[in-house]
């Protein structure tokens, strides 16, 4: 009777504890014992135990792994391509052009044109007064400044004889260029001279005063301007009036040059009228370079 009871009281538990089982994680397992009697072993998973378990998807603290990303601050490696672009910068140091020696005269003059090379300063004055003032030369004996410069003198044909040629201006000339050929820089006279413009000054494209003194023929003065350089006709001539007697008298004229191309060098001559075809008159000539 008490086996029966006892039996009876241990199936009532069973049922009461399994689904106590199915919700609250626990296991229920029977076991018969040698006696024949039925056991109820209870096993209760510990909660805490598989609360604790997703602290092993802690294991994503593994993504700290991606700091190894870090890793690409070797791409401060690109700091040594920037080394490569400094040296690569180093060929912008192509100024050696500047070592090339210098294209054209190393300073104006008025005979012959640049790219002209004459062998002699008698050469050159024959060339001037022959093309420009279109007479026959009559030279003096070249007279050396420098070893690369001198002056020739000018003079009338004279009549009769040498002894009655008379002085009408002076040449200077100076070897220039690359090749050293011989140039006329500019022709002087007391008696016909050029005040303003300066010589090988800059003036701009346009009107310009020329203005000095000077004596000819009735006191005609001719003043001209003219390529340096070349022959032919003048660019411009003008006629202004200076003194008729021993003494030079003021002149001033307006030369417009605002047809002159930019950088030219331009000569500008003033001579006294003498009547005489093959007499030059009394002359100064100079360079000017037209400024753009």
């Amino acid at each position: 009777m008490h086996g029966v009871a006892r039996r009876s009281l241990l199936v009532a538990l069973v049922v009461l504890l399994v689904p106590a089982c199915g919700g609250g994680g626990e296991s229920a397992d029977t076991t018969r014992n040698v006696s024949g009697e039925t056991t109820v072993v209870v096993s209760q998973t510990s909660t805490a135990a598989t609360a604790a378990a997703p602290t092993t998807t802690a294991a994503p603290t593994t993504t700290a792994a991606t700091t190894t990303t870090a890793a690409p601050t070797t791409t401060a490696a690109t700091t040594t391509t920037a080394a490569t672009t400094t040296s690569v910068a180093l060929p912008t140091t192509t100024a050696p052009p500047t070592t090339a020696a210098p294209s054209g005269l190393e300073q104006p003059a008025i005979w012959p044109a640049a790219d002209v090379v004459l062998a002699t300063p008698a050469a050159a004055a024959e060339g001037f007064v022959r093309e420009v003032l279109r007479v026959p030369p009559v030279l003096g004996e070249f007279q050396r400044g420098d070893n690369r410069s001198g002056e020739i003198e000018v003079f009338s044909p004279g009549e009769g004889s040498p002894a009655n040629r008379v002085h009408r201006s002076q040449l200077l000339l100076r070897q220039l260029g690359p090749n050293d050929g011989w140039f006329v820089l500019a022709a002087v006279s007391d008696q016909a001279t050029i005040a303003t413009p300066a010589a090988s000054s800059t003036v701009p494209a346009g009107q310009v005063t020329v203005s000095g003194v000077g004596r000819g023929f009735e006191a005609l003065l001719v003043i001209e301007a003219w390529v340096a350089g070349a022959g032919g006709e003048p660019l411009i001539q003008q006629l202004a009036m200076g003194g008729s007697a021993e003494t030079a008298e003021p002149y001033s004229v307006d030369v417009d040059l605002s047809l002159v191309a930019s950088g030219q060098t331009v000569m500008l001559l003033v001579r006294g009228g003498v009547g005489l075809e093959s007499d030059p008159g009394e002359f100064s000539a100079i360079p000017i370079v037209v400024a753009g």
